[in-house]
């Protein structure tokens, strides 16, 4: 049997009744980051939280699980080396923080269960995802997740571009994930190209810090200059008017007008129109 399992992603006591009785059953736990998922262990444990039985201290209770990393890197040689009745035991992926599959690893193992005929539940819990929505103050339309943002400049600008431009047949809004390292190049890239479209902006939600920014990416961005950057980010962006994309985005010619490096403008303007770089670096410098 198979569970994926949730985590707080900040708050302990946001963990659930059913992850903790997970926790306690489990024979195997994956998790992304052993070290990670111990620390979490013990804190539940320290902070009685998570109850063990009165005859097991924290050491006995980590040595009687099978504690294995599971991630991106070691994923396909984990399933190259699985023993056939591994799925017998109690197996259970713990996220590092918040929900499973989400931003983070476990989809591999939900598609092997599916196609072994493996018995597997998903808890439900904590995501970053849908507690800055509720944050956010936007009304109830369609959104898109994006997840985290290219690191690349020229990338991010035009997946943001890319996300303005998206044929939802009316409003909807986009939930972005960010890192403190690129928050504020990322909301110069918003302000730049986004420059009207309305922002709500997080950060170490749920967290003791946890705080709030609302505005245009400009506006956020201001705030944010004499404020405590480190934490992670949630970035909804608005598309209140997804019709009327011209008073949200800019269009073709207003950024081939940028006060930019012309070869970064051209790459951009390639990725606009579809036109080759070549193409869009000769329209920019038959305008300058």
């Amino acid at each position: 049997m198979l569970t994926l399992v949730p985590t707080p992603i900040g708050n302990l006591e946001d963990i659930t009744l059913r992850a903790l009785e997970a926790i306690r059953l489990a024979d195997v736990i994956l998790c992304e980051d052993t070290r990670v998922a111990k620390k979490l262990l013990e804190l539940l444990i320290s902070r009685d939280i998570l109850e063990l039985p009165n005859d097991m201290n924290l050491k006995d209770f980590l040595d009687s699980k099978q504690i294995r990393s599971f991630h991106s890197h070691n994923q396909d040689e984990f399933f190259s080396s699985l023993q056939e009745r591994f799925f017998d035991s109690n197996v259970l992926y713990l996220s590092d923080a918040g929900m499973p599959c989400i931003s983070d690893p476990g989809a591999k193992l939900v598609s092997y269960a599916i196609e072994h005929h493996i018995a597997f539940d998903v808890l439900p819990g904590a995501c970053a995802l849908n507690v800055a929505f509720c944050g956010s103050g936007v009304e109830s339309t369609p959104f898109v997740f994006v997840g985290f943002l290219p690191h690349k400049k020229l990338e991010r600008q035009a997946k943001l571009l890319q996300i303005a431009r998206l044929n939802m047949g009316g409003a909807y809004s986009a939930i972005c994930y960010e890192s403190p390292h690129r928050i504020l190049e990322t909301l110069q890239d918003i302000a730049l190209l986004l420059p009207h479209t309305r922002i709500a902006v997080q950060k170490e939600l749920t967290k003791l810090h946890q705080q709030r920014y609302y505005g245009t990416a400009q506006e956020v961005g201001d705030m944010l200059e004499d404020s405590v950057i480190r934490g992670e980010w949630v970035l909804i962006l608005d598309f209140s008017h997804a019709l009327k994309h011209s008073e949200n985005t800019l269009d073709y010619e207003e950024a081939l007008m940028l006060d930019i490096p012309p070869k970064i403008k051209a790459k951009i303007l390639s990725k606009m129109s579809g036109k080759s770089i070549k193409q869009c670096y000769e329209e920019i410098l038959s305008v300058e």
